[in-house]
């Protein structure tokens, strides 16, 4: 009986902390990435993220990635379109297009 109770427990933890990524993941569009600064935007339902990014691989624009686009610091994302993930360090969002071209710049 003590097995199932630390089971259940177990599972519920697992549960409501897998529960919480998916509720902080947000899906976005890559329109914009320079190969050699790692400087990417990409445009979310609420504006544009900017950031950098941090190990993984190169992307290409139009690509569809998901992930903690809508708070500061290193997340981890993942490419829908080619199924790979790679982390990212999240600089700015919710920006209109003028105040991300602005980043770009800096």
């Amino acid at each position: 009986m003590k097995k199932l109770i630390v089971l259940v427990a177990l599972l519920c933890t697992v549960m409501i902390s897998s529960t919480a990524a998916a509720r902080d993941a947000v899906r976005g569009v890559v329109v914009y990435y320079n190969y050699s600064s790692d400087k990417i935007i990409i445009e979310t339902n609420r504006g544009f993220t900017c950031g950098e990014i941090m190990s993984g691989y190169f992307l290409d624009t139009s690509h569809v990635v998901v992930g903690s686009l809508e708070s500061y610091g290193t997340h981890e994302m993942y490419d829908l379109t080619s199924d790979r993930s790679f982390r990212m360090w999240v600089d700015e969002y919710w920006l209109d297009s003028d105040s991300a071209l602005e980043w770009l710049g800096r």
